[in-house]
């Protein structure tokens, strides 16, 4: 399949996806076990996330910095990935958290899906950006997967913040549709500059937005998605037997990239 129609995919299958799990919460309260095989879900979703940024996107922004020869002996890919793990840890943990923290049980207050919102879409357009700028198929496979499995997740949580807020159905479709358009919007902004710049600026561009998707894709599974799967100690074992398998799942990818 050319890598064209695969964004092309990508864009339906996202939204999509970011739209079915956002309005769930409006229809009817997750049962007990749902919330289980969400979790579980999730818990697979970490796995690619960290398969994703460490197999994928970190290899691949350092080949592409390597075509730049810029002649510096420094670790610059790494040093965007950290850059991008640090912004998401600014925006999360400072910047939108107030003094309760984003992360505060209580979610019921009224900024608080709107925070949360705006973190995730600030993530979702960096990784959209990303894809949009892949010219491998096996990559972009890779990192369409990886978003796949953890957006309906959030758009799912954010769907609950804003039920649990007590939103009108018009502004909950509003903030979801919003969040649900940020990864499309991404890689048509991607694919885009790719189309735009010339041969040497498109490899900077697609080497800067893979290195700084690294670190954001990081963070999320490292931070967001592992610290809430462990949140109840139930299912320890199932929980860390499907982040390997999320992980070997990207491993086995990064065979044909």
């Amino acid at each position: 399949m050319d890598i064209l129609w695969v964004k092309v995919v990508a864009l339906l299958a996202i939204f999509s996806v970011g739209m079915t799990a956002g309005m769930v919460p409006t229809r009817s309260k997750l049962s007990e076990q749902g919330s289980r095989r969400l979790i579980l879900g999730n818990a697979f979703a970490g796995g690619v996330f960290l398969g994703a940024g460490l197999l994928h996107m970190l290899p691949d922004a350092q080949d592409n910095f390597s075509q730049l020869a810029l002649g510096v002996d420094y670790p610059i890919p790494i040093l965007v990935a950290g850059l991008g793990f640090l912004l998401i840890l600014l925006l999360e943990k400072a910047v939108l958290a107030g003094d309760e923290g984003v992360g505060n049980s209580d979610s019921s207050r009224g900024a608080y899906p709107f925070i949360l919102c705006v973190i995730l879409s600030v993530h979702s357009i960096i990784a959209g950006v990303s894809l949009g700028l892949e010219g491998s198929l096996a990559t972009a496979t890779a990192i369409l997967i990886a978003i796949l499995a953890h957006k309906g997740a959030a758009s799912f949580a954010l769907g609950v913040s804003l039920q649990q807020g007590g939103f009108a159905m018009r502004r909950h479709v509003m903030v979801i549709a919003f969040f649900s358009l940020m990864t499309p919007l991404g890689v048509i902004l991607g694919t885009g500059f790719a189309a735009a710049l010339s041969d040497q600026s498109a490899i900077a561009f697609e080497a800067l937005f893979d290195a700084l998707a690294a670190g954001t894709f990081l963070y999320v599974a490292a931070v967001d998605i592992l610290e809430e799967v462990f949140e109840k100690t139930s299912d320890r074992w199932s929980k860390v037997l499907l982040i390997h398998v999320g992980f070997a799942l990207m491993a086995l990818v990064a065979i044909w990239t």
